[in-house]
């Protein structure tokens, strides 16, 4: 680690007892050998140097103070002028950065509850369509072509009801992206991210003043009730003939 630091192993040795808070030299040049983030870790690093300051203890030095470099046995004092200034990690642009990781996260999560949708009510098509089949090539027992209708019936009520439920789960996740999507706006008004996205969204309407009124989980519930009712149907009618 110190071939890879740059760092002396006393330097590292001391950081890792934990006795006092490493200098910011020694800690970026740790977290550059082990791949991790200089923004994060320098937040976190001075957010420490904060707690100490408050609490009356030592603090180490930072970035932009005056550091103590050894050249042999003679301390060699650096002043603070030769020390690179470090450009801390601006709040908004993290913040910005956060909350559309937030949007995309909830957005990926509102697409998986609908790919999850599809799936089902392709599952309850098929058993659907199976079942439909096997009493229509059936013509032996009245009881098990009925059991197998009422079944297909009862499959069709599953599908709408887990197809309502996934909706739920959509728009919890829609509502969430909505909240982060509205606090970039309040971030960036310059962008005019909800005016363009409420003109768009006007527009659409305008053009597709039909289609833009139907509601497409509606359609989603009412086809697995048209297979319930299908399944229902055809058990009444196989008990009745």
């Amino acid at each position: 680690m110190a071939r890879l630091t740059g760092r002396s192993r006393t330097a590292l040795s001391e950081a890792a007892g934990g006795d006092h808070v490493p200098t910011w030299e020694t800690t970026e040049a740790f977290v550059k050998a082990c791949g991790g983030d200089i923004g994060t870790w320098l937040a976190k690093w001075e957010r420490v140097q904060d707690q100490l300051s408050q609490s009356g203890r030592r603090t180490t030095n930072g970035p932009s103070a005056s550091t103590t470099q050894h050249t042999g046995n003679q301390p060699v004092q650096t002043s603070v002028e030769n020390v690179p200034k470090r450009r801390t990690p601006d709040r908004g642009e993290g913040g910005a950065e956060v909350l559309l990781r937030l949007w995309q996260e909830q957005h990926a999560q509102a697409r998986q509850s609908e790919n999850h949708r599809a799936v089902m009510t392709l599952v309850v098509v098929i058993g659907a369509v199976g079942g439909m089949a096997y009493v229509a090539l059936q013509s032996d027992s009245r009881i098990t072509s009925a059991a197998v209708a009422s079944a297909v019936g009862l499959l069709g009520v599953f599908g709408a009801l887990i197809s309502a439920k996934y909706y739920e789960r959509f728009k919890l996740h829609v509502y969430g992206a909505n909240h982060f999507h509205r606090r970039l706006d309040e971030l960036y008004p310059e962008l005019r991210i909800e005016q363009l996205w409420s003109e768009n969204e006007n527009q659409h309407r305008r053009k597709y003043k039909v289609l833009s009124g139907i509601r497409l989980h509606h359609l989603w519930v009412a086809a697995h009730l048209g297979i319930a009712l299908l399944g229902g149907t055809v058990a009444i009618v196989v008990l009745a003939r």
